[in-house]
């Protein structure tokens, strides 16, 4: 095994690190972790073992971990792979941690990338082994990291919102299928189960039951992932004031906005901007 700026034993809450894996690398050792990590497998085989689920590993493929997940691998000889690990703060800061969080539910948390996502996620992945050499010198380095695992966050939202549109979502019920178009059209003026239970002609707990059972997620659980992901995108990306994006969202008040955003992400929308 042949490591490049190997993981610290504990990682800092906004600290990302990057190591290499060449060879048979058996990390053995079942781990609960407190960090999201993303290894991009360029040549690979073997298993990794994600919460007692088996996934083999081959070319091309990207494997997620989430904080208070646990796994082991154990890769082939001709394996060659990148391994990212962020910490918990940096994660809940990115653009699309939302998409990931919906993935972790509903998807494997392995992707087979075509060709040319592959070589965009390699690219993003060579610049963070740099760049975590420059952060060690100069602490400024740390947004730009932050920001190359923005990109590599975005890339992923785009796989996995194909894969919510054209495969998770046909093969749901009709009633969940449509439940998610409402919340899509109505989560700025309707945040209620019973609002959208109504609409659907079913009990708030039949529509919690269905959307467990197709989805993964409570159907509050779906509003807020929907409002979350709104949320970040205007705080991250327009010149609206904190005040002016609670209203944009529905919320009567700052006050209220700024609970909510804080128990579903752990900052503040001011610290998140910031």
């Amino acid at each position: 095994m042949d490591e490049t700026n190997p993981t610290p034993a504990k990682l800092a809450d906004d600290a990302v690190a990057y190591k290499q894996i060449r060879g048979t690398d058996n990390y053995n050792k079942t781990t609960k972790c407190t960090y999201f990590l993303v290894v991009l497998f360029i040549k690979g085989s073997g298993i990794h073992y994600i919460d007692d689920r088996e996934f083999p590993i081959a070319n091309n493929q990207l494997h997620f971990l989430f904080p208070g997940q646990h796994h082991h691998w154990v890769t082939g000889p001709e394996t060659v792979a990148h391994k990212i690990v962020v910490g918990q703060k940096i994660f809940e800061t990115f653009s699309s941690s939302d998409e990931f969080s919906f993935m972790r539910h509903n998807l494997n948390p392995v992707f087979k990338l075509s060709e040319t996502m592959f070589t965009h996620v390699d690219a993003e992945m060579e610049g963070i082994k740099r760049d975590v050499t420059f952060l060690n010198h100069d602490d400024s380095w740390k947004r730009i990291l932050q920001l190359r695992m923005d990109i590599i966050a975005s890339m992923m939202r785009r796989e996995a919102e194909s894969y919510i549109k054209d495969n998770l979502l046909p093969r749901t019920n009709a009633i969940t299928k449509k439940f998610w178009d409402l919340i899509n059209e109505n989560y700025i003026e309707h945040k209620s189960i019973s609002w959208y239970a109504d609409k659907l002609a079913v009990t708030p707990n039949y529509l919690n039951i269905l959307c467990k059972k197709h989805m993964n997620m409570t159907a509050t659980d779906m509003i807020h992932y929907k409002i979350m992901q709104e949320a970040k995108k205007q705080l991250r990306f327009s010149e609206d004031s904190i005040k002016t994006i609670t209203f944009n969202l529905g919320f009567d008040n700052m006050a209220a906005f700024s609970s909510f955003f804080k128990k579903k992400s752990n900052f503040s929308p001011k610290e998140y901007r910031a």
